[in-house]
């Protein structure tokens, strides 16, 4: 493979709480990419309770923790979706590796982005609330995508999240992705919801992409363990990913 001179786009995706939907937004905008022809890899870096691998149907012999514990190189655990996405598994039930530095975190995204030259698209599904070690990989990302679902626990823990990457000074590539909406409009106004919270304590916006509507296909899929691409790439479930893929795309370009 050749060489891609040009920095890859990191997106992460997080959630204040678990339960949100957060793994199955990582791997279907994952094969989104892959479907747009995009080099993507997913790390599954929900360190405690990795299911990257379930929802995609692969088999994973070896995981992230080989990785981190020096046992293994990023090239021997990473299994490949189909030519464009690959997945590099996480350590499930590992209590040790949930609670990864900021700087470990940091080290093992600059050895992915080393011995994975060619990728474009590198998507973190990063571990759910609001404790540093969850928030690790997320400091990684250019692009900071926290999935909520309209119930007060999923809002206020979202918030919570927004609030830390405020105190950071880092609001800019911050952007609340609604989940299991009935419309764009019913996300526009979840969305509407945050951001008027955020202006009158924060005193600045948080950003809008793309939301995600409740598909009953995907659902259906994933108790399958079969993939929306590219059997249903034409469904509106495939093509709501895909426009939040480009939308993406346009904002890293």
């Amino acid at each position: 493979m050749l060489r891609n001179p040009k920095k890859p786009t990191i997106i992460g995706i997080a959630s204040g709480k678990g339960g949100v939907g957060k793994s199955t937004i990582a791997v279907n905008l994952g094969l989104a990419f892959s479907h747009l022809g995009k080099k993507t890899v997913l790390l599954d870096a929900d360190l405690g309770l990795a299911n990257a691998q379930i929802l995609m149907g692969l088999d994973a012999p070896f995981d992230i923790g080989d990785v981190l514990s020096g046992n293994k190189a990023t090239k021997e655990v990473i299994v490949d979706k189909d030519e464009n996405f690959a997945l590099i598994p996480g350590a499930s039930g590992n209590v040790s590796l949930a609670n990864i530095s900021s700087i470990a975190a940091s080290s093992l995204i600059d050895s992915v982005k080393s011995d994975l030259e060619d990728i474009e698209v590198l998507i973190i599904d990063c571990a759910a609330g609001l404790a540093e070690s969850n928030l690790a990989f997320l400091e990684c990302c250019n692009i900071k995508m926290i999935v909520v679902q309209d119930e007060p626990a999923s809002i206020a823990d979202c918030y919570g999240v927004i609030k830390i990457e405020s105190k950071k000074q880092k609001m800019g590539n911050v952007f609340v992705l609604p989940n299991k909406v009935n419309s764009q409009t019913e996300g526009r106004k979840l969305f509407d919801k945050l951001n008027q919270v955020c202006m009158k304590f924060l005193e600045e916006p948080v950003n809008y992409a793309e939301s995600i509507l409740d598909y009953q296909l995907v659902s259906a899929l994933n108790r399958k363990r079969e993939s929306l691409f590219p059997k249903h790439a034409v469904s509106p479930a495939a093509k709501n990913f895909t426009a939040l893929a480009n939308k993406i795309s346009e904002l890293s370009s």
